[in-house]
């Protein structure tokens, strides 16, 4: 199984929507030791693309990671979406690999990739794990933040991205939604209901796979706690 990696989105910021600074230098370490040197040893060769934004400090964590193919992308008017979509265009079709593990710059693993229960193909897509139990039972909102991609899945992948936007949502959290409708080989990395976000006190906030490194737990429950969402408007 040939693997290849890809880290997306914010590798540095001033505030992020929770007011923290954010500075993926301080946790690269962490991925090196949890995701990308077990990929490489699992899969020899295995490249890493950085799809992400132009910083001060993008040379340091190009230096830190070693090896790696930078995708810039302009953050004017980007979305995580969008960053997605442009990062699967320029990959998709190079060939050299079966399956795409993509994680964000500010996942801090709890387990090492060698030791996740996970056999992906190249026409598997893994979704890190169903959301809140009532998220998952009303709309299929599932997690967001990691993926296991297979080659052959990443058009439908791509599609469902594009769906997303056409619904006006930014998020990722109703990828299943839509790729249900196209694909049949949809799993997850952990069984069980979490939360994608582990700022909050919620038990679901604990996940069994990764922390959020620059936010610091806390003692107050989410404030869309025993709501009802409506992300799915006719129902």
């Amino acid at each position: 199984m040939r693997l290849a990696i890809m880290l997306r989105g914010h590798h540095f910021v001033q505030s992020d929507r929770f007011g923290n600074p954010m500075d993926a230098r301080h946790n690269i370490p962490s991925l090196l030791d949890r995701l990308i040197n077990p990929i490489r040893r699992i899969s020899p060769g295995a490249k890493v693309y950085l799809v992400t934004y132009d910083s001060p400090v993008l040379e340091d964590i190009k230096a830190q990671i070693g090896p790696c193919e930078v995708v810039l992308i302009n953050p004017i008017g980007s979305s995580q979406a969008e960053t997605y979509k442009e990062g699967l265009e320029y990959i998709h079709g190079k060939g050299d690999f079966d399956a795409l593990v993509v994680s964000r710059f500010d996942l801090k693993f709890k387990k090492s990739f060698d030791t996740w229960a996970v056999k992906p193909d190249n026409q598997s897509i893994f979704f890190p794990w169903r959301e809140f139990l009532s998220y998952w039972r009303d709309h299929r909102r599932v997690g967001d933040a990691v993926h296991i991609i297979g080659n052959e899945a990443l058009p439908a992948f791509h599609a469902a991205l594009t769906m997303c936007l056409l619904a006006q949502r930014n998020h990722l959290h109703l990828m299943y939604y839509f790729l249900r409708t196209m694909r049949s080989e949809l799993r997850f990395i952990e069984g069980g209901y979490w939360s994608s976000n582990t700022l909050f006190a919620n038990p679901e906030c604990d996940n069994p796979l990764y922390d959020i490194f620059n936010r610091q737990r806390l003692q107050q429950m989410a404030g869309t706690t025993g709501m009802i969402l409506d992300e799915i408007r006719a129902e």
